[in-house]
């Protein structure tokens, strides 16, 4: 069936892709300014969406529509490039609360004693503590897809190691369904490698929203693998907002407002810079590589807390380097 729904999507978006009704009308100062100049339909959220609700079995009603909703906060943002990010940001607050108290999921281990306690006694705080964790992904994966290949190609990644990880190791987790998403996955890299569709904002916040629940999920039903490896594998959209939080208070500038100065950003400019060919594709390619890298090493030690705290601090640490030198190197081209 999976076969089948990948020719569906292809076969509509090539119908789709004449129609205006999924054309990203957000300007070309913001984020995603540089993506391309042509007319790329952000039909990514709208075939996350029914593979979603068609595919994963475990979702109950009230989920579906909790699913649907956060689809039209992104299709709105899609659509109206004046919808309030502060609203924005509300409504997804309230609609992952409804979310986590339906589905039952709640992040209570950390591997740290005193912290799991807290958790534990105190509902309220893990409900707190999961909200935050999904919000900085999601709004942390709205960050980094500015460029083809960079958001898909990440979560793909992330898909394999689990895949891998869970077959080879006899984790809990419905491989049949895994498979599905992969291939899936897989399908809508190559349309938007080839500029065919882009993810658009609702795409970004259902992938994200998704994932956030699945590898809790995850690490919840196999307690051999370290939360820490959950950290690892959203490690870069989550520091990216946090980073970008952080840099933006700095600067004094409006933490909602955009901007080109994410990481994807520099490496695109410079690229640019050294007159390179096909510089969409390439930077997400770089960015996914790099990634790669990491997380299949993180994934050999997947129930190891302190070597993936290890790892997450090198991501850190190199993040931080290669973006101070990129942007001295762009700064000096006037590019921002």
């Amino acid at each position: 069936m999976i076969y089948l729904f990948i020719f569906i999507i292809i076969f509509l978006n090539v119908v789709i892709k004449k129609s205006l009704i999924f054309e990203d009308k957000i300007e070309f100062s913001n984020h995603k300014s540089f993506i391309s100049k042509k007319k790329i339909p952000t039909t990514g959220g709208i075939y996350l969406l029914f593979f979603f609700i068609i595919f994963y079995k475990d979702f109950n009603f009230l989920s579906c529509v909790y699913i649907v909703l956060m689809f039209m906060i992104g299709f709105s943002s899609d659509r109206f490039k004046n919808f309030s990010p502060k609203l924005r940001l509300i409504i997804q607050i309230f609609l992952t609360l409804l979310f986590i108290i339906n589905s039952g999921t709640y992040i209570l281990d950390v591997r740290i004693d005193i912290i799991n306690s807290i958790l534990t006694k105190h509902f309220q705080v893990s409900i707190i503590f999961t909200i935050f964790c999904f919000i900085v992904l999601i709004n942390g994966t709205n960050f980094i897809d500015g460029v083809n290949l960079n958001t898909i190609g990440y979560y793909l990644t992330i898909y394999l190691i689990i895949y891998y990880l869970s077959y080879n190791n006899n984790l809990f987790i419905d491989l049949v369904f895994l498979k599905s998403l992969i291939l899936f996955l897989t399908a809508l890299y190559f349309l938007n490698l080839l500029n065919k569709m882009q993810l658009g904002d609702s795409g970004s916040y259902l992938v994200s929203f998704f994932t956030a629940f699945y590898i809790i999920q995850f690490v919840n039903f196999n307690n051999i693998v370290s939360p820490y490896f959950a950290i690892l594998l959203l490690w870069y959209p989550c520091f990216e907002n946090l980073f970008s939080i952080l840099r933006k208070n700095y600067q004094k500038k409006e933490i909602s407002s955009p901007d080109n100065l994410h990481l994807h950003h520099s490496i695109y400019f410079f690229l640019k810079i050294k007159k390179f060919k096909f510089l969409n594709n390439l930077t997400g390619l770089i960015i996914n590589l790099f990634n790669a890298a990491s997380l299949i090493i993180g994934g050999y030690y997947f129930y190891s807390t302190k070597i993936l705290i290890v790892i997450i601090l090198i991501n850190i640490c190199f993040y931080v380097l290669i973006y101070n030198i990129l942007i001295k190197k762009n700064l000096r081209k006037k590019f921002f």
